[in-house]
């Protein structure tokens, strides 16, 4: 009888360490995927943050680099007005007196159009990121009408 005591005795211990020790490896296993998983999240949202970040410094490039084509534009209007003020200010020097008023009209148009454009320009330089787009279309419609009243 002290042998089968002993043998059962030794399958319970056998027993009670074996299902002991899986259950110790499980809980072993579980920690490592939850570390690990842990590990993956903090790289992804690493990543995710470096790639928010190269699209914001990609997007203020480009509002940087449009700004300074719009200011390029706006100073190229501008400078074209200025000669037609000019030829209007000197076709009202040689002009009759029913002309003069033509050419003043004429002069003060052009003038209009420059203090637009120049406000403009200053609006371009406080305007954010966010609205830059539609701002941007905004102040090209009004270049493309200056150059159009330049034609003239």
């Amino acid at each position: 009888m002290k042998k089968i005591t002993w043998m059962v005795s030794t399958i319970m211990l056998m027993g009670a360490l074996t299902f002991t020790s899986c259950s110790e490896k499980t809980k072993d296993s579980a920690n490592e995927t939850v570390e690990e998983a842990k590990d993956d999240m903090e790289d992804n949202v690493a990543d995710a943050k470096a790639d928010i970040k190269e699209a914001g410094n990609d997007f203020e490039a480009k509002v940087k680099e449009d700004k300074a084509s719009l200011k390029e534009d706006i100073d190229d209007a501008v400078a074209k007005l200025d000669r037609k003020i000019e030829e209007a200010d000197a076709k009202m020097d040689k002009a009759a007196a029913n002309e003069k008023e033509k050419w003043r009209d004429r002069k003060a148009e052009l003038n209009k159009e420059k203090d637009e454009l120049k406000a403009s320009w200053k609006e371009v330089e406080n305007e954010t990121a966010d609205k830059w787009d539609s701002f941007k279309a905004k102040t090209q419609e009004k270049i493309a009408k200056a150059k159009a009243e330049i034609k003239d």
